[in-house]
């Protein structure tokens, strides 16, 4: 338990009654020391591994869903304790391979699992940049989002990773949705392309974008993470030490 929390908790208990007016003052400012703390067992990435770039999709507009997302109040990678030195770990390994880590979306509120959810029932017509041939109304029902995420878990990260220098083989087109993650390696798609190209071992991209996928998974396996077949990007911790629970708590702006 946090501090501010048991600040929170005890002016509740001790000042609610006999010091009303000054009450709602203290729970104010307790509300406010709150902002930027996390549930036990969970970290900021960026306390963790700041060398790992962050390019957290769900809040911004820069997503399948063109908005930002419920649960999202800042940009930032949060992760469980475990998941979150193992990550470092897993980019130590990265570098001394020429490569870095980016990270797309770590701890994901329930909220916004929800709200994806809806998204998908609500319908709509096909999207060459995230969908172009599956239909919107079964992406759910195919696997590429899921009514009951990992992410909210808080152990599960969407990752891809980018050449620290010199060139790099292959070209930046798709196999699939019409763009790129422009700044990363090129993987046969980008990031949240639900289509079959996405899946691990697809063999419909190119050679060098399967040497990639490859290169990903050995990476991450190595630092004890498990691949989801249906997207190449989607890695959960073995140990996780959450199995069984979804959190729903907001991502607050990391306090510096």
């Amino acid at each position: 338990m946090s501090a501010c929390w048991i600040t929170r908790t005890r002016g509740r208990n001790i000042l609610a009654k006999r010091f009303f007016p000054v009450f709602f003052v203290l729970l104010g400012f307790a509300e406010t020391c709150l902002a930027g703390d996390l549930p036990n067992g969970f970290v900021y990435l960026r306390d963790v591994a700041p060398e790992i770039r962050q390019d957290i999709r769900y809040a911004g507009s820069n997503n399948f869903m063109r908005k930002r997302l419920a649960g999202y109040r800042a940009p930032e990678c949060v992760l469980t304790q475990r998941a979150a030195a193992a990550l470092s770990g897993v980019q130590e390994d990265a570098l001394r391979s020429g490569y870095s880590l980016v990270v797309f979306d770590c701890y994901r509120p329930q909220r916004a699992v929800d709200a994806m959810v809806a998204w998908v029932r609500a319908g709509g017509a096909a999207d060459p940049e995230y969908y172009p041939r599956v239909s919107r109304s079964r992406l759910v029902r195919e696997g590429y989002i899921g009514a009951k995420s990992s992410h909210a878990r808080g152990s599960t990260v969407d990752l891809a990773l980018e050449k620290i220098s010199g060139d790099e083989p292959g070209d930046l087109q798709s196999a699939a949705c019409e763009r790129q993650d422009w700044g990363t390696s090129n993987f046969g798609t980008a990031f949240d392309c639900f289509d079959p190209a996405s899946r691990t071992n697809s063999k419909s991209v190119s050679r060098d974008a399967r040497a990639l996928r490859r290169l990903l998974v050995d990476l991450m396996d190595r630092g004890g993470f498990k691949n989801y077949s249906g997207e190449w990007w989607h890695f959960t911790l073995r140990n996780e030490p959450f199995p069984g629970k979804s959190f729903d708590f907001a991502i607050q702006a990391r306090r510096p």
